[in-house]
């Protein structure tokens, strides 16, 4: 056997395990509590990760400005818009492409059936079948030498 095989059995294991648990996963917002996420809270994701994305691309641009320009080259001067409102957007764009690929857009009254999908997904277990093909050559009694191999072609 390989040095591969505990670990794979292990996670066959683990995978059998997790088939085998009944699921815990509900549908209807009344039995899980954290499955959808309240106004005040999206707003607050909406506001909060692009301002801060965009006041770190401020900061590190005063950053930038404080150093003194090397001879011949002029001073770094903070731009509104290339400092602060690029990673801005950047990072409104990121919230709102997480929040369609978690499925936090959906209201309370349409379309509860559906399950929360994340963002990764873990890929599905597969069996890896090695098939082990071996040449066997046999030496009959006359000298000659057959070849099995023959025989399956």
């Amino acid at each position: 056997m390989t040095s591969s095989s505990p670990q794979t059995s292990a996670f066959s294991k683990h995978t059998q395990e997790q088939i085998q648990q009944p699921s815990t996963t509900s549908t209807t917002n009344d039995e899980n509590p954290y499955g959808q996420m309240s106004l005040s809270a999206r707003l607050l994701v909406f506001l909060l990760v692009p301002s801060a994305t965009g006041l770190i691309g401020l900061f590190s641009s005063f950053l930038q400005s404080t150093r003194t320009p090397p001879e011949g080259q002029e001073p770094h001067t903070i731009d509104l818009d290339r400092d602060f409102m690029t990673p801005f957007l950047l990072g409104l764009a990121f919230v709102i492409v997480i929040g369609f690929q978690t499925g936090g857009f959906r209201f309370a009254g349409g379309m509860t059936a559906m399950e929360r999908k994340f963002a990764l997904s873990w890929p599905k277990a597969k069996r890896v079948r090695k098939v082990r093909r071996e040449r066997v050559i046999v030496e009959d009694e006359d000298g000659d030498l057959d070849d099995d191999t023959k025989k399956d072609r």
